[in-house]
């Protein structure tokens, strides 16, 4: 009859051989958190169905290559269960057989199953000479289905560490009432591990119920532990690269990634994705370096510094994996085979400085911690230390579960609270430079209006200071001329007509420009333009729109206005011009804007020149621009140049 592979359920003559799934249903996942107490507590009394269960914890073994159970007649030693056959028959290799005998009261009418919370090596299960099923294919060796024992095995078998449970179902009628014999043949090849448990037989629903308890405890609640210490590992260490001077959450985040790794591979994963005895190298240094972290993590949660002992540390972690290989493969001599104390030595360790925090601080948090930590070490201790039967659900991996969440709470509790502070102290800091904007703000306001004030005064003394120069002067000669009487009405009337002039200019030079010239030329315009035509001089003005002129404030505006006012007078009073050429532009290089004034009269010899003109040129250079006169026989020209920025 052809075995089944391993990982698929089959039926032979009714009889369903189930093994162990390595993720739970859906629905299962949703409820675990209400099972989560129930499975982590020790199996109940059987109570109402302790008649139904029925439990063997001994049975009889005989060496035998047989393929079909050996008769009464071989040397039948009794052997207890559980077994450990590496223990009981150490250098021993090759077929054995189970046999176990048990009671029914009465006719079976209902499926009935058989469960075995460990079972190692390749076994086949029968009862009462009936087929029930195997773990996967035996090996061969040669015709007679022997395996070579000779070979040692170099990949062990499925579950090297991994307790794996089976369920096998049995048909009714290949049970009957009284004494039923069932048979369990183990083979366990050189190199390899083989385990037979204590064995469970009842109606399939009871069974199956512990059953599924066994698969939680041993696989499954694992596998939901090795997940959720990955996902919080990468989630620890996410929140490290945003806080890289917080060093404990790297290596917390470090240990919960190196616990992922140790719990998958002792306790989920079955089939070893490497060869012996590298994946046993492997997982080893996953509870190494989760210990190793977890001390380093302690040592900056207390606040200490102690660089010996973590140089320490890191040198214990780097020569691990050597010794493991050596423990593994068997050489080395004691300090291999016993390597795995140090572990139990570092454990105290870290308990040690998280109960030293806890009396120094005093705080629930230390203390939580503490404990949490002790209770993983005496369950740890508990299992590893003292005899244990091998069938027993292993707890260490929940055992961690109280610590990593004390740890994650106050991981987590700091960084909300770091970022509470953070937000705290933004809050107060934006309501600080709230306030110091409001007092900017005040202060901004009061300089404008001091400026402003400071502005007033300097026109006001700029207009006292213009008004003092020039119509004031002009009002004080107007003033001399009355006070002796030696002056015509007309010479008079000319002075009074200079000191109006004058003020319209003072007055025009206040309106505002905007930087453009057309509204000062225009305003000129307007005061000369009647004057010339009364004195029968014609006015050409060519004035055009120029480029924008910064230099344009009031000051200047008014020294432009003199210097044009002075360029007219002159040619009224000394030119005897009949027509005036007025004319803005810009210059071939773009740099200047200019105002021309050009006469028709008679010009003038430049040493000739009185202090009008020095008065003209001395306010161009003011200005920043450059005044050109060029007197011809034919006239006159006055350039007025402007810088245009």
């Amino acid at each position: 009859m052809r075995p089944e592979r391993w990982g698929s359920s089959r039926s032979v003559g009714g009889v369903v051989l189930r093994p162990p799934q390595n993720s739970l249903p859906l629905a299962r996942l949703c409820a675990i958190a209400l099972v989560l107490e129930l499975a982590l507590a020790p199996i109940p009394s059987l109570g109402a169905t302790g008649e139904s269960l029925l439990r063997l914890d001994h049975a009889e073994f005989v060496l035998s290559d047989s393929s079909e159970a050996p008769s009464d007649s071989l040397a039948w030693q009794p052997q207890g269960l559980p077994d450990d056959w590496v223990a009981s028959r150490p250098d021993v290799w090759g077929y054995g057989w189970y046999r176990l005998r048990f009671v029914l009261p009465g006719e079976p009418h209902e499926l009935y199953a058989v469960h075995l919370p460990v079972l190692k090596g390749v076994a086949a299960l029968y009862v009462n000479g009936g087929y029930i099923g195997q773990t996967e294919t035996f090996g061969r060796g040669d015709s007679t289905d022997r395996p070579s024992l000779e070979t040692p095995l170099l990949v062990p078998e499925r579950g090297l560490f991994a307790h794996v449970p089976r369920l096998f179902a049995i048909r009714p009628e290949l049970l009957h009432t009284g004494v039923n014999t069932a048979y369990v043949r183990l083979q366990v090849r050189r190199g390899a591990s083989g385990v037979l448990s204590r064995v469970t037989i009842g109606p399939e629903p009871l069974v199956r119920s512990e059953y599924d308890r066994t698969v939680f405890v041993s696989l499954s609640g694992p596998g939901m532990i090795s997940i959720f210490s990955a996902g919080f590992g990468a989630f620890i260490l996410l929140l490290w690269l945003r806080r890289r001077h917080e060093s404990m959450y790297g290596y917390f985040g470090l240990t919960a990634l190196a616990f992922a790794l140790f719990v998958a591979g002792r306790f989920v994963i079955t089939e070893p994705p490497i060869p012996f005895p590298y994946w046993g190298i492997l997982v080893w240094v996953g509870l190494e370096g989760y210990i190793v972290f977890l001390c380093l993590f302690a040592l900056r949660y207390a606040g200490w510094r102690w660089p010996r002992l973590e140089r320490w540390l890191w040198a214990y972690l780097a020569v691990s994996p050597f010794i493991d290989y050596a423990s593994f493969v068997g050489i080395g001599g004691w300090i291999p085979q016993h390597w795995w104390l140090m572990t139990f030595v570092l454990t105290l360790v870290y308990v040690g400085v998280f109960w030293a925090t806890a009396w120094r601080r005093k705080t629930l948090e230390t203390l939580g911690l503490a404990v949490a930590g002790s209770v993983k070490l005496i369950i740890s201790a508990n299992e590893r230390l003292l005899p244990h039967p091998i069938d027993l659900p292993r707890y260490q991996p929940f055992a961690y579960v109280p610590m990593f969440m004390m740890i994650g709470w106050i991981l987590i509790d700091r960084f909300v609270k770091s970022l509470n502070e953070s937000e705290k102290l933004n809050a107060e800091l934006e309501h600080r430079v709230a306030q110091k904007h409001a007092e900017l703000e005040q202060s901004y306001r009061h300089m404008q209006q001091m400026e402003r004030q400071q502005a007033i005064v300097e026109e006001r003394r700029r207009i006292m200071r213009d008004m003092h120069d020039g119509i004031g002067a002009q009002l004080i000669s107007a003033l001399s001329l009355v006070e002796h009487g030696e002056s015509s009405a007309t010479e008079i009337a000319a002075a009074l007509r200079e000191c109006l002039d004058d003020l319209r200019l003072t007055i025009d030079s206040l309106e505002p420009t905007e930087n453009d010239l057309l509204p000062v030329m225009g305003n000129l315009r307007y005061r000369l333009d009647g004057r010339l035509r009364k004195q029968g001089i014609d006015l050409d003005w060519q004035v055009r729109e120029v480029p924008g002129l910064f230099c344009l404030t009031p000051q200047n505006v008014l020294h432009i206005l003199r210097i044009l006012q002075e360029a007219f007078t002159n040619i009224v009073k000394h030119a005897h011009a009949s027509s005036i050429h007025v004319e803005t532009g810009l210059d071939a290089a773009g740099e200047h804007v200019y105002i021309q004034v050009r006469d028709n009269g008679t010009g003038f010899c430049g040493e000739h020149a009185g202090r009008g003109i020095a008065s003209m040129r001395h306010r161009a250079k003011i200005i920043g621009g450059r005044l050109e006169i060029k007197p011809s026989a034919a006239g006159t020209t006055l350039n007025l140049l402007l810088p245009v920025s």
